[in-house]
């Protein structure tokens, strides 16, 4: 029987792929909130999802979790089914982005209240930055975030390994699923992703910036339905 992992983003919790998780559920014997919020490794985050689940897994990961999903899929790649990644990177760190960091660091530890006020706005499209309903929840998830796990989790993506240099190994297949105004993870970036991987796709979905599964989380759903069902996965 088959396992879905949801892995979120960072300052994310089980909010990010709650609408994918319903959706599916009748399509998997289980679904397994991955914990991010206790290593500051990615690889001991992919360590900790692969020890808590049981058998063939389907993994749905966004962001910072999509790295998560690449190293699950290079300490384990017999059990993974399919991977759906969300608005995500394989790139090692930037020569500049230690000293971004720990500037982030700094500033949440300081006063992550106001954090949360200015991060939301950046990482949604232009219209959904107006939406003030959208811009609470994000806001109120990422208060939720105690500064210590945002503080582990942006260690752990500045010690990220480059997962370009393994992921041509995969034999599973992978669904790349991003914003089109998402600034970080472009449709640029996914299609260097997929062009590296034996079975990728990549798709762009309207109407979102970086925080794609909160912006439109229903084409979410009916994008990866429809590849799942492409690609006779159950």
């Amino acid at each position: 029987m088959t396992t879905l992992v949801t892995i979120p983003g960072i300052m994310s919790d089980a909010r990010t792929w709650a609408p994918l998780a319903e959706g599916l559920k009748d399509r998997v014997s289980a679904v397994h909130l991955a914990d991010t919020t206790l290593d500051d490794t990615l690889s001991g985050m992919a360590a900790r999802a692969l020890a808590q689940t049981h058998g063939p897994l389907i993994v749905a990961a966004h962001s910072m979790g999509g790295r998560v999903a690449l190293e699950m899929g290079r300490q384990a790649p017999e059990r993974i089914r399919a991977m759906i990644l969300s608005s995500t990177g394989a790139e090692g760190p930037a020569a500049d982005e230690q000293a971004k960091r720990e500037a982030r660091i700094a500033e949440a530890n300081a006063d992550m209240v106001g954090y949360a006020r200015n991060w939301a706005p950046k990482v949604l499209s232009t219209a959904n930055a107006q939406n003030a309903e959208l811009v609470a929840r994000v806001r109120q998830m990422v208060e939720d975030c105690p500064a210590e796990v945002h503080a582990r989790q942006n260690i752990a993506l500045l010690h990220r390994p480059d997962a370009t240099s393994y992921i041509g190994n995969f034999d599973f297949p992978v669904l790349l699923v991003t914003g089109d105004q998402d600034h970080l993870a472009t449709e640029e970036v996914h299609g260097a992703i997929a062009a590296q991987m034996k079975d990728a796709e990549s798709r762009v979905i309207p109407g979102s910036g970086h925080l794609l599964p909160f912006e439109q989380p229903q084409a979410v759903l009916e994008t990866v339905t429809d590849w799942l069902d492409r690609k006779a996965i159950r």
